[in-house]
């Protein structure tokens, strides 16, 4: 049942006359007594604040005494008029003050009592997410997601329900389910898949006594068969040793393998890391894509000694790999004068336009990289970068931009997928980092 705290509703009659208590009954009508017990719409479904009014009708020699009455015993009076043909009609709105769940309409009438069964639900949406969007053949999917149920405070995590995980391939008509998963008490659930495929998945909740069923978007996830090898050669940071605050600079090449030997891969986007000396893990520094060649090329400022090398994250068939490392030794003059401080910047007027968007149809990015000199001002021949992230995903980088004399900057890639898009200036060594405010799109398919 949805987990929610409803005040009482109070069964005490209209304009001041106490409601007699219907007698138990079997749910059928005495021969002189109602029939026809008919509610409209059924089930009643509360999808917003504004609530759901239901029709109530039954047929009677005279107009008797009709309630309504919860799952929890609560009674609630109502007030039938004629509705023509011998049959008495009233009304009832439902809103999310109201318990969901099975409720009963009771009616005395004619020397006879008749009751009548019906849902109360409330509307439920269920977040879906599927990663890698590209997997080889072999590996797992992730298929992540949310459910929840909207009532009179918002959206409610839908703990204990079932969630079905269902698939269609490349080229098949119809969705078929593969496994099912139980959300946890924040309404989330987790799943992993073998990758056999292409195509596209989905969560599905069949529903309950007290909510709507509810499907989720579908995720394509692209299957490759298999991977083709890469490797980064030639890379190098120099000069080496550095003073530090001067610029080092890290180049190499990426290359592929295939029919003909290795050859550059080019339009590949390559993340240079760097651990400091005594430290443990790599930090992402900065990244580059590959120009025709394969070749790639970055400058950053040297600040302390350590290990330096280039990734390759994988992308379009082809395998992850990584360069040698290389050690810079960073001489810090002695005294150190104290660091310039940089530049405050930021980014705004950022726009993801249009929105809603159709799959792959191209999505439009707009904004103005500024810098602070006594005022704020554009900040021009720039580099920044474009973001993106899935609902409940991570961000990942999408593309790079370059800012014009004025700061501004203007970019496009094709949609394939809802989520947040996001630009970043990564700093430099007169200006701070800055990062927009993110943008939602959805998709349409």
């Amino acid at each position: 049942m949805l987990k929610r705290i409803h005040a009482a509703i109070a069964a005490v009659a209209l304009g001041g006359a106490a409601l007699v208590a219907l007698p138990a009954t079997a749910g059928a009508a005495t021969a002189a007594g109602p029939g026809d017990l008919a509610v409209s719409p059924s089930p009643v479904v509360v999808g917003s604040g504004a609530g759901t009014t239901a029709t109530f009708t039954y047929k009677a020699s005279d107009k008797g005494a009709a309630r309504l009455v919860d799952r929890d015993g609560r009674a609630v009076p109502l007030d039938p008029g004629p509705a023509g043909s011998g049959a008495y009609s009233a009304t009832y709105g439902f809103t999310f003050r109201d318990e969901p769940g099975v409720w009963k309409l009771e009616v005395r009438a004619g020397g006879g009592t008749a009751s009548k069964e019906f849902q109360v639900h409330w509307t439920t949406d269920l977040d879906f997410d599927a990663a890698p969007d590209v997997v080889d053949q072999g590996d797992h999917i992730r298929l992540t997601g949310a459910l929840t149920y909207r009532d009179g405070d918002g959206r409610q995590a839908y703990d204990g329900q079932r969630v079905y995980i269902a698939f269609k391939p490349v080229g098949g008509s119809s969705y078929s389910r593969v496994g099912s998963v139980t959300t946890d008490r924040h309404g989330r659930f987790s799943l992993r898949e073998l990758a056999a495929g292409s195509g596209w998945w989905r969560a599905e909740f069949a529903g309950a006594s007290d909510a709507e069923p509810a499907t989720s978007d579908s995720d394509r996830v692209d299957v490759r068969t298999q991977s083709s090898r890469t490797r980064i050669t030639g890379f190098d940071a120099s000069p080496e040793p550095v003073d530090a605050g001067d610029t080092l600079r890290l180049r190499g090449r990426v290359e592929i393998s295939g029919f003909a030997g290795w050859s550059g891969y080019a339009d590949r986007q390559v993340r240079i890391l760097f651990k400091p000396d005594g430290g443990y893990q790599w930090q992402y520094v900065t990244s580059d894509r590959t120009d025709s060649d394969g070749r790639f090329l970055a400058d950053v400022t040297a600040r302390t000694s350590g290990w330096w090398r280039a990734e390759f994250v994988g992308s379009g068939g082809a395998a992850y790999s990584a360069s040698a490392t290389d050690y810079v030794t960073v001489r810090v003059p002695r005294p150190t004068p104290p660091p310039t401080p940089k530049a405050d910047t930021r980014v705004v007027q950022f726009n993801a336009a249009p929105e809603p968007v159709r799959y792959h149809r191209y999505l439009t990015f707009r904004g103005k990289l500024q810098a602070w000199d006594d005022g704020w001002e554009g900040y021009g021949h720039q580099r920044v970068s474009v973001w993106f992230k899935k609902a409940g995903g991570s961000w990942h980088y999408v593309k790079t931009l370059w800012t014009n004399s004025t700061g501004k900057f203007w970019g496009k890639t094709k949609a394939s997928a809802s989520g947040y898009w996001k630009v970043v200036f990564a700093g430099n060594g007169e200006a701070d980092r800055s990062t927009s405010r993110s943008d939602w799109v959805r998709v349409k398919r």
